[in-house]
């Protein structure tokens, strides 16, 4: 286990060697996990269900996915500043042998584009004289289907597993298929169609699951598509030339994304939404 930011900066810079973007993921990652680590020994980790950016770059690999913050939803809980304040400082406050310390620095009631509340905690970990801020984005009521899984996430610097509560791969897959289907060509995110990509070529999951939760985040959030319209929007997307400029600027800040193009991410997403409708 790192215990010191020297040893920290030493890892990393065996891995990273010169790239100065790939160290600074790895700091912020491994700070994230510090607190994952605490959630998965704490009171509240069968309520706290991993979602988002860190369960995407757990399941495809960091080296293929980065992620700014832990997106979270609790189970069971209110979602009010006061509570949630007091369940992130419980959580940090766990010790562990890293010696890492965590300082709420401040939280913010936030809306998601379907108007459902959430609460921000900006925090700042801390490894001796090395300080990373990180962001904690926690909502409730997310529908997942059938229901969390426990998932075994393995830790960047070291060999083991922690286990966490997470969304199955059905429900991920379909929350970022309604995304891209409601937002159409006014979607900003060229990530969701790269994670689309990224875990259908990566992962198994089980098709008819996916339909069903898809249909039920489709309920949740408001939306009804008919076939038509979901080809149709499909087709507008994959055709638009904004959303390729979109897709090239992803490509150029995001080392990882490589040379795939905008046509083979367009192709995995219209096979996905053509297997189950």
């Amino acid at each position: 286990m790192i215990k010191t930011a020297i040893q920290l900066k030493a890892k990393i810079r065996n891995i990273s060697g010169s790239d100065s973007k790939v160290a600074m993921t790895m700091i912020r990652v491994f700070f994230m996990e510090r607190f994952l680590e605490r959630v998965s020994i704490s009171a509240y980790k069968n309520q706290f269900v991993l979602k988002g950016g860190m369960l995407v770059s757990s399941l495809i690999g960091l080296n293929s996915r980065a992620t700014m913050d832990i997106d979270a939803t609790v189970q069971a809980l209110p979602l009010t500043q006061e509570e949630i304040e007091k369940i992130v400082n419980e959580i940090g406050g766990i010790p562990l042998e890293d010696n890492v310390s965590f300082e709420i620095k401040s939280i913010e009631t936030i809306m998601d584009e379907f108007d459902y509340p959430g609460v921000r905690v900006h925090m700042e970990g801390k490894l001796d004289n090395l300080k990373q801020p990180i962001k904690i984005d926690i909502s409730t009521d997310d529908v997942i289907t059938p229901r969390a899984v426990e998932y075994g996430y393995q830790l960047m610097f070291e060999d083991r597993d922690i286990e966490l509560q997470s969304y199955n791969i059905e429900t991920l897959l379909a929350e970022k298929l309604q995304t891209i289907l409601s937002r159409g060509l006014a979607n900003t995110r060229a990530r969701d169609f790269y994670d689309v990509y990224e875990i259908t070529h990566k992962k198994s999951f089980e098709r008819e699951t996916l339909k069903t939760a898809f249909l039920a985040t489709c309920e949740k959030r408001d939306t009804v598509f008919t076939s038509e319209q979901m080809q149709t929007g499909l087709e507008d997307i994959g055709s638009d030339m904004e959303m390729r400029e979109r897709w090239n600027q992803f490509k150029k800040n995001n080392y990882y994304v490589e040379d795939l193009s905008f046509d083979e991410v367009m192709d995995s997403v219209q096979n996905l939404v053509v297997s189950f409708l």
